[in-house]
């Protein structure tokens, strides 16, 4: 698959020719290789595109997010036929109990309150001790409220004040920063086989991505720290500061024992995941531990 984040912003038109993604604007017309590219992100007025063209990067696995003007996701397309066994993977999905479920899930929490701690200690802030110590207390029994309370205390620590609910510059380069990881998920999660909506905790049936929003939360803390070095005084976010943010895709982290980017990290831990449902493997679901940035691609304006 790609390995390229593509930014489009300005008024163009898009065409795919001979294996290359040609986008035409008043500054002139920009070649891009498909194989190259792992998703496009869309933002703006009369960006033109064919159905044809959306299918063509369907075909190669390319997902292509609309972005509002908070840079929130609005569609995310997304090939429909991902893989080989894809229908005895989604039927696995279905049918899997719901106690290997709550074991994934539980893992997941434990994985992304310790990223919370060591993103704190990272970013050289105090709180980590104190959020370390919620996973000596997760249970099966009280993972929701105590992951609830963990992140409360966490995001206490990362900026005093932060309400999560509200509309502000801070907030704004946390939404930017979780919807490219999420739609990087659930294009990685199509490529497997998976279908989305079926989560391992989340269930909102009017949810089509369930299964990225479960799988998402390890990685948060790693946007954290990328959205705190680009703290600014608009709710809009500029073009620099997007790029800044999406750039978390291409930063390091560590996951199975080796150093990988998160692309790398999140399409194994979707591996992972497959080799669990689908084969009822008795074995972790891998995940990323955070890391100080560090990059290991860039990303295309």
């Amino acid at each position: 698959m790609g390995y390229r984040t593509l930014e489009i912003s300005t008024s163009c038109e898009i065409h795919i020719k001979e294996g290359q993604l040609e986008v035409t604007s008043d500054t002139g017309v920009a070649l891009i290789p498909i194989e190259d590219l792992s998703q496009i992100m869309v933002h703006g007025a009369n960006i033109r595109l064919s159905t044809m063209d959306l299918s063509i990067l369907s075909q190669n696995k390319v997902s292509l997010m609309t972005l509002d003007e908070k840079y929130l996701p609005t569609a995310i397309v997304l090939p429909f036929e991902g893989h080989a066994r894809q229908s005895k993977l989604m039927h696995a999905q279905v049918s899997q109990s719901s106690d290997v479920y709550l074991n994934l899930w539980l893992q997941i929490i434990n994985r992304k309150v310790s990223n919370q701690a060591r993103a704190l200690s990272i970013m050289g802030m105090k709180g980590a001790e104190n959020i370390s110590k919620y996973l000596e207390s997760i249970t099966a029994e009280n993972v929701d409220i105590t992951e609830a309370l963990a992140a409360k205390e966490y995001f206490s620590y990362y900026h005093e004040g932060l309400n999560r609910r509200i509309d502000d510059p801070i907030n704004s380069r946390l939404n930017y920063g979780y919807a490219v990881i999420r739609s990087y998920i659930a294009r990685s999660l199509v490529a497997a086989g998976f279908h989305p909506t079926f989560g391992i905790h989340h269930d909102n049936q009017l949810n089509a991505f369930n299964l990225a929003d479960d799988l998402i939360e390890p990685y948060r803390a790693m946007v954290d720290i990328v959205a705190h070095d680009n703290i600014g005084s608009n709710i809009q976010l500029s073009k620099n500061e997007r790029r800044e943010i999406a750039h978390v895709l291409h930063n390091a982290c560590m996951i199975d024992g080796v150093k990988a980017n998160v692309m790398s990290a999140i399409d194994m831990m979707v591996e992972s995941l497959k080799r669990i449902i689908l084969d009822n493997r008795d074995e972790k679901l891998i995940f990323p531990t955070v890391l100080p940035i560090e990059s290991m691609e860039g990303i295309t304006e």
